[in-house]
């Protein structure tokens, strides 16, 4: 967690303790919701807070221009989703937009992060 936004580690720098200083380790990271990136600096020592990652499967159940809604498919629970990041991802979600009749054979994988829902995963059964 950077900044209270979930993220993805892309590079951990380590460098050498001082004469009383303790050593310093920096992270590069990369937001899951935002694709922002971000770095910070922490003594070696210290712990980070990491998120806990709810995963699961769900059925689509339509596709919006600004949402999909998603049912789980253990708890029938339904609800909304922001479109992914990922490029590949979105055609493949603009595909079953344009073609309804896919949508009934096809499921995503979700993961639940910080209280929000990130698209993973679009698979065909």
């Amino acid at each position: 967690m950077s900044d209270q936004e979930p993220c993805l580690i892309k590079g951990i720098e380590r460098s050498k303790s001082g004469k009383h200083g303790h050593a310093k380790v920096r992270v590069v990271c990369v937001g899951m919701f935002d694709n922002n990136k971000r770095s910070f600096t922490i003594p070696s020592g210290h712990m980070v807070e990491v998120p806990e990652i709810i995963k699961g499967n769900a059925q689509i159940n339509f596709i919006e221009d600004l949402s999909i809604n998603i049912m789980n498919l253990e708890s029938y629970e339904s609800f909304d989703v922001n479109w992914p990041q990922d490029e590949e991802l979105k055609n493949k979600l603009k595909e079953l937009q344009t073609n309804p009749s896919k949508i009934s054979t096809t499921q995503v994988e979700y993961w639940q992060l910080a209280g929000k829902t990130l698209i993973n995963r679009v698979f065909t059964n």
